[in-house]
């Protein structure tokens, strides 16, 4: 394993997408607090129309990984609703509750790819495109989309990075 490819640990949000297009977002960070401000970004302060779930046809999958197994899974679902005049609510006692405020293990840093040991076996291929994507790639800290069988940084482009570089200088 390369200095660069650890088995960390990480919070994995997956929003996949299967209807016209099918694609996997994937969004791996170190904090409970930067999935808080990923989803509050995308759902509340934005169009949800626009960044965040298609409320038919997409997961919302909050995988949680140490040292690179598969420890838990939440379906963010439940603790989001719509309301009659479309505005988005998410329940974040219920988010509190449910994830984990730190992950043990060594966690993830920027510029590290996730090593995962087993996803063929730790992430059910009905819900998660985890076991598709290794062992030939593997996700990387922060914002990633697979479609057609390759990564890109396309997400930074409609997401704020709730943990962006330090700037540079």
């Amino acid at each position: 394993m390369s200095e660069r490819t650890r088995a960390g640990s990480a919070y994995i949000l997956e929003k996949a997408y299967r209807a016209q297009a099918e694609y996997s977002v994937l969004f791996v960070y170190s904090r409970r607090d930067h999935v808080r401000a990923l989803l509050q970004d995308m759902l509340v302060d934005n169009d949800p129309e626009e960044t965040g779930l298609h409320f038919d046809g997409e997961s919302a999958d909050l995988w949680l990984v140490e040292h690179g197994h598969r420890v838990g899974h939440i379906d963010l679902h439940p603790l989001i609703r719509r309301t009659d005049d479309r505005e988005v609510v998410i329940d974040w006692a219920g988010f509190e509750a449910a994830v984990p405020a730190a992950l043990s293990g060594p966690v993830l840093r920027r510029g590290e790819e996730l090593a995962l040991h087993d996803p063929a076996a730790e992430f059910p291929s009905d819900a998660s495109d985890l076991p598709c994507i290794y062992p030939d790639q593997a996700v990387r800290y922060g914002m990633q989309v697979w479609v057609d069988g390759e990564l890109s940084d396309q997400p930074y482009e409609v997401y704020r990075d709730p943990d962006p570089a330090p700037p540079a200088g």
